[in-house]
């Protein structure tokens, strides 16, 4: 594609235009139209005979002198022609720029031929073309302007960045920066340009050899490079400098020559245009959320030869949850925009490569924007300390390369411009094993906070350092300001700080089996062989268990392979249909090395492998006399599993009249019978139910008291009767009535030496105070000699002797 004239209809030669170049002549057609006059003149006195002669080659000239002029005027217009089929878009927006807000279209007085002035270089043709009407892209990262751009001989073209006018505003974009442009593409890093560490080739930089030349309305040159624009013109144009990195907005593209008219409104545009486009940069977007997960160590699963390993092996060989085992990773991943042109300028200054999406790079990498004044920040500390413990936190800058890994991928939530080429997420992959980028190692219990932030203050906004020009890039003016608080670059006034937070936790690494001994024996069932658990241990990693078994053939050898699957594990025995109380021997390893040792055991149940029960032979039916001993009261205890066990025996009668418990222990396949010899029946006669209970087994009886025949149990009368009526009652209960018990009475009144009527003798008389006491079965006081042989004798008897 070839160059254009502007619309401005703008000339590098600087001479101002004529009234006769405005109706189509310029001063150096008129020019040559008067020497061909002066050549077409009749001739000279002498002449004649040759003036036919004359005739014929002046006509002959004039005509070629028209076909020339003709040639010209369809060159012009094929060039005309051209530059409008290479972006229509691009023009349209170029005359918009180039007419002030507000005001009418001027055209400069700048001629547009491409004449040699005097001691001047010639200026020769350009071509360029975008492969997009417009680039969209983010602030703060790196943009692509894909572009065919080429120069004829020497010279150079450049691409124009900026110096446009807003058309809501009127107002110029307040940037404007040329770069030595040439090939298939131009990256630009939007954190960078403008800066002393711009990526690209700009004008601006002395080590750059621009050939520039900057014109006003007039036609006058007022700068010749990017510095002498801003000296001459300070604060118009926008190239006076950024006070800050460059702002999201629309930006203009060209491809031209090096010659620019500055307007009025301090717009900067090219006087000859190959091309146009526009960059228009988007605030950056955070994602205010982490995503975690854990995976191996390094060491496990490297999937290349010199032991590099992928974000994709990470995540192959790992498991989204937030609890760590001690030894393992923990992936913490962010996703924002706005940071990836400072990250990929600390990439390039530490390896000299720029950062792409789907590779791993230096960590210190990132310790380096975080301690770059950018705003950005990354805090990863523990929670629960113990009493008088300093918190343990994430050391990134001093960490060793074998305990923390940076990858850089896609993004995934946020969206981006067509023309970013910078990854969206990183990812931090961080040891937990002891001597690792913590200040403390991490122990099983820990738990960590993790936020990752964008820091801003309510009315502050990040700005470089005032002095140099171009500004340097990483040299803020919170440095150095302590009423400054570090700020991102791309928050506003108005923005504060964001952030995205998560937490992870710490635990040790371990196997549980479901079914053990109380000697940690592993139980396993004969109708499956399957040895299952718990784990801590992440699915991928490599176990195998050997379990032997030594019987009367000889040594039977089982290999497994152990299956992890979340938090459970399974191996097979090979021990499926081996006989209740078969033995073999467990080892488990990863790779070569051994893990645990432990002997394995076939039962029928392996949930209840010991159970008591109470067997045949347990007392379900009783009686006895009161208070008699419960000797007869028995309790078979059976072991009915492939363990000796203990268990807890107890005895309740009549819901805790009675109780009794003890501890019985008894050998796989064998048999204990328990009695209650120590407890006694004390219950009143009748029928009581009862329970024994062992292992969750229980048996259900009867007991029956029955009186004791040897007993007669008196009810107390009446605390104020005489004891002339309890005696009377005595007799009525032993069943003699008042006549017998008068003849019996005059008997023993002879045998004591009284008779009926008559006076006792002094020393048996009773007293006068009251009657006789009485003690059992109503014997008198003078009847209590040989009183216990008497009262059985008169019970059994029924009648006295």
């Amino acid at each position: 594609m070839t160059s254009r004239v502007s619309p401005d209809d703008a000339d590098r030669s600087g001479r101002a235009t004529t009234a006769d170049a405005r109706s189509g002549r310029t001063d150096s057609q008129r020019g040559h139209a008067g020497s061909l006059s002066e050549r077409t003149d009749p001739p000279a006195k002498g002449a004649e005979g040759n003036s036919e002669t004359g005739t014929e080659t002046v006509a002959l000239r004039a005509r070629l002198s028209n076909l020339c002029v003709m040639l010209v005027a369809i060159a012009v217009l094929f060039s005309f022609l051209g530059a409008g089929a290479t972006g229509p878009a691009a023009a349209t927006l170029a005359d918009e720029d180039s007419t002030p807000f507000g005001e009418d279209e001027v055209t400069p007085a700048i001629a547009v031929e491409d004449e040699v002035e005097a001691g001047g270089p010639v200026r020769q043709e350009i071509s360029g073309s975008f492969s997009r009407p417009m680039y969209t892209g983010t602030a703060g990262d790196v943009v692509e302007i894909r572009h065919v751009v080429d120069a004829s001989g020497d010279d150079s073209a450049y691409l124009l960045v900026g110096g446009n006018r807003l058309t809501d505003s009127g107002d110029t974009v307040g940037f404007v920066d040329v770069v030595k442009a040439s090939g298939g593409s131009t990256t630009i890093n939007t954190r960078l340009i403008g800066t002393n560490e711009s990526n690209v080739d700009s004008c601006s930089d002395s080590d750059v050899d621009c050939d520039l030349e900057f014109r006003n309305g007039d036609g006058d040159v007022v700068a010749e490079n990017l510095t002498g624009l801003r000296t001459a013109l300070p604060g118009a144009t926008g190239a006076g400098g950024l006070a800050r990195p460059l702002v999201p907005q629309r930006y203009r593209l060209a491809v031209t020559n090096g010659t620019f008219v500055v307007r009025d409104s301090g717009a900067v545009d090219p006087v000859k245009v190959a091309a146009e486009s526009d960059l228009v940069l988007r605030k950056p977007t955070f994602h205010d959320d982490v995503e975690v997960f854990t995976t191996l160590d390094r060491d496990l699963i490297s999937d290349s030869e010199d032991g590099d390993e992928s974000l994709a092996a990470l995540r192959e060989n790992g498991l989204d949850r937030r609890v760590v085992t001690k030894g393992d990773r923990v992936v913490l991943e962010f996703e924002s925009t706005g940071i990836w042109g400072s990250l990929s300028h600390f990439a390039e200054r530490r390896s000299g490569e720029s950062i792409e999406a789907g590779t791993q790079i230096d960590h210190r990498v990132l310790a380096d924007l975080l301690d770059a004044e950018e705003g950005v920040s990354l805090r990863i500390r523990q929670t629960n300390p113990g009493r008088n413990e300093r918190a343990a936190e994430f050391d990134l800058a001093n960490a060793d390369p074998e305990d923390v890994s940076l990858y850089l991928s896609e993004g995934e939530e946020i969206e981006r411009g067509g023309s970013d080429r910078s990854p969206g997420r990183l990812s931090l992959a961080i040891d937990t094993s002891d001597g690792g980028p913590f200040t403390n190692d991490p122990e099983p219990g820990d738990e960590f906070s993790v936020e990752f932030a964008l820091e801003g203050t309510d009315g502050e906004q990040y700005a470089f350092r005032d002095g140099r020009e171009p500004p340097d890039a990483f040299e803020a003016e919170s440095e150095t300001a302590d009423r400054i608080s570090e700020q991102y670059p791309y928050h506003g006034s108005a923005d504060g700080r964001v952030s995205a937070e998560t937490s992870f936790t710490v635990r040790e690494r371990y196997l549980q089996y479901d079914n053990v001994t109380a000697d940690g024996d592993i139980l396993v069932e004969a109708d499956n062989g399957t040895i299952t658990g718990t784990t801590s241990i992440l699915p991928a990693t490599e176990l195998s268990a050997t379990i032997v078994r030594d019987d009367d053939e000889g040594p039977s050898r089982t290999e497994s392979e152990m299956e992890i699957d979340d938090r459970n594990f399974s191996v097979d025995s090979g021990l499926t249909d081996a006989p209740p109380g078969t033995e073999a021997n467990y080892r488990l390893y990863r790779g070569q090395s051994l893990q645990d040792s432990r002997t394995v055991l076939v039962v029928d149940d392996a949930g209840d492998p010991a159970r008591l029960r109470l067997a045949n032979g347990t007392t379900t039916n009783l009686t006895v006399t009161r208070d008699d001993p419960l000797s007869n009261l028995s309790a078979t205890v059976r072991n009915v599993g492939q363990l000796e066990t203990r268990e807890r025996l107890t005895l309740d009668i009549n819901d805790g009249d009675i109780t009794e418990e003890r501890h019985v222990t008894v050998g796989p396949e064998d048999w204990k019978n328990e009695t209650f010899s120590a407890l006694d029946a004390g219950l009143e006669p009748g029928e009581y139910p009862y329970m024994l209970e062992i292992d969750g087994h229980s048996v259900n009886g009867t007991l029956t008291v029955e009186a004791d025949p040897s007993v007669t149990r008196i009810e107390e009368g009446d605390d104020n009767s005489s004891s002339a009526d309890e005696a009377e009652g005595s007799d009525a209960e032993n069943g003699t009535d008042e006549d017998d018990s008068d003849e019996s009475g005059s008997d023993e009144s002879s045998e004591s030496g009284g008779s009926e009527g008559g006076t006792p003798d002094e020393e048996d008389q009773e007293p006068d105070s009251g009657p006789s006491a009485f003690l059992p079965l109503g014997i008198g006081t003078r009847e209590t000699f040989g009183g216990t042989v008497l009262v059985g004798a008169t019970y059994l008897l029924g009648h006295w002797v």
